[in-house]
């Protein structure tokens, strides 16, 4: 049998890489004789820039500032003249430290960056949005790239909160040629569906605090005219902000898949084997195991779905299983983690072998 393994990381656990092998030394020690492609795989959150690395793009260094305003170096990588950027090494969650209010984090250090680097020779810009720490609505990335947020006495806000929550107007500059964003959830700006109610709970917001920025989210959101576009919740509103300055909002993992030419590979395949930490509602919203199966499905080839908690199984998949037996509580710990995965990729090859 031969396999095609694309598997996103397990946030907080394990790379892209490393579940692959995990799962690729359980599927030969089934089948010894199987056959098996992979690659690292993202959906434009973390791991991006590791997926486009393997695959022809090459790293650099920049200085920017992070979430809470501190100076930061990060990398972002580039092939010809096309960049991408992973805006969660500079707003990431991992890089929130547990005494800083969730509320008062920004994203001007992604605008700083985006800045910077088109005054190289880059002529298209992509942002890869997913895992952030703050919901500013983009606010902070409109600013460094020259919009003006003002008060309703027309007064620049003083950035003493929020930018949300004190910015009554905005001027925009003019829209930025070749921007591109890459966005893991079709979250819409505001609402039920938005950036704050959807991800503000798991950022650490106050319910509160996700009611006061979700209403400042739906009134920015009709200024700007993005309040009903899919994918501009993401980031906590970064992606509304890149595309009110004309950028166009993508499927991360429909990118990263044809960077790697997943298509054709999952095509070659027998079975194709994909999965991310946590399989739930928010995977069906555009994340990359969904997409994934999407590809095998209209390949007609079986999915195997593996994930460390499954909250609302993917029907679509063949198999949709966690990594857990039943008596086995959740972890975070790398090694038993890929402990498990190898385990149930053997377990389910030796299943796949005796039908």
């Amino acid at each position: 049998m031969h396999h095609f393994i694309c598997i996103d990381s397990f946030k907080g656990c394990l790379s892209s890489s490393d579940a692959a092998r995990a799962i690729r030394t359980g599927i030969l020690s089934a089948d010894p004789d199987a056959t098996i492609d992979w690659s690292p795989v993202a959906d434009g959150g973390e791991g991006t820039l590791e997926a486009l690395s393997a695959n022809g793009f090459r790293e650099l260094t920049a200085t920017t500032i992070d979430l809470a305003g501190r100076p930061i170096q990060v990398t972002y990588v580039q092939k010809g003249q096309t960049a991408v950027i992973e805006v969660a090494t500079i707003c990431g969650l991992y890089l929130k430290r547990p005494e800083e209010a969730a509320l008062l984090l920004d994203t001007r250090g992604v605008g700083r960056l985006v800045r910077h680097v088109l005054g190289t020779n880059v002529s298209e810009m992509f942002l890869a949005l997913g895992g952030t720490a703050t919901t500013d609505g983009g606010l902070g990335f409109l600013f460094e790239l020259g919009a003006d947020l003002l008060t309703q006495t027309g007064q620049p806000i003083p950035w003493q909160t929020n930018p949300l929550l004190e910015t009554k107007q905005i001027r925009l500059p003019k829209e930025i040629d070749g921007l591109h964003v890459l966005a893991d959830v079709t979250a819409t700006y505001a609402g039920k569906r938005g950036a704050a109610h959807v991800f503000g709970p798991q950022k650490g917001l106050t319910v509160q605090e996700i009611e006061q920025l979700d209403t400042r989210l739906g009134d920015i959101g009709k200024q700007l005219g993005i309040d009903r576009v899919p994918g501009a919740g993401a980031a906590g509103g970064l992606g509304g902000a890149a595309y009110a300055l004309g950028a166009s909002i993508d499927s991360g993992a429909a990118y990263i898949l044809r960077v790697i030419d997943a298509e054709e590979r999952i095509k070659r395949a027998d079975y194709v084997w994909t999965g991310e930490g946590r399989i739930d509602r928010q995977t069906m919203m555009g994340k990359l195991p969904a997409t994934v199966v999407a590809f095998a499905n209209r390949s007609s080839v079986p999915c195997i779905l593996l994930a460390g908690e499954v909250t609302e199984r993917l029907e679509q998949a063949s198999v949709c299983e966690t990594i857990h037996d039943p008596d086995e509580e959740t972890t975070l710990d790398p090694v038993i983690t890929k402990k498990r995965l190898t385990r149930r990729a053997e377990q389910i090859v030796r299943r796949l072998m005796t039908r």
